[in-house]
Parts: structure tokens; sequence; C-alpha cells
């Protein structure tokens, strides 16, 4: 394991340590395990964009029916 040295704002590292106390877990834990969801997500979203740019180049696009029914649906359920 590599180790890592960070310089946080006071109100993070506090927050950061509060956490890890309430969950029962160390600090360097937690933001390995913080670091490796955004890391993820980062990819996943990243991925999500370039098929999106390579759908776009290629000329499909959503119609506008298709946006009207996705709309829809996410607002009916952020309704409740």
């Amino acid at each position: 394991m590599t180790e890592v040295s960070l310089n946080l704002p006071e109100d993070l590292s506090n927050a950061l340590a509060d956490l890890a106390r309430m969950n029962g877990e160390s600090v360097s834990h937690l933001a390995t395990d913080v670091l490796r969801d955004y890391i993820e997500h980062e990819r996943t979203l990243t991925a999500q964009i370039e098929l999106a740019v390579e759908e776009a180049d290629q000329g499909k696009f959503a119609s506008d029916d298709q946006v009207a029914a996705m709309r829809a649906r996410r607002w009916s359920r952020n309704a409740g």
C-alpha cells in the first residue's frame, strides 16, 4: 500500500474524523472508501459521456417524444 499525505481544510478534516469515529473505522479506511467510490463514479460518468458523444457524432439523438417520456418519469418519481 502507498502512503499519501493530504492537507485538508480543518472543517473537512474534522468532519472526516467525526464520521470515521461514528462508523467505528479509521480515518484512513474511510478516506480510502470515499476515494474509491469517487473514482468509480467518475470513471462511470466519463464512460457514459464518451458513449453519448459517440452516439451524437453518429447522429443518434432522442426524439422529442422520448425526451418528454423521460421527463415525465423523472417528475413522477420525484413528486412523491
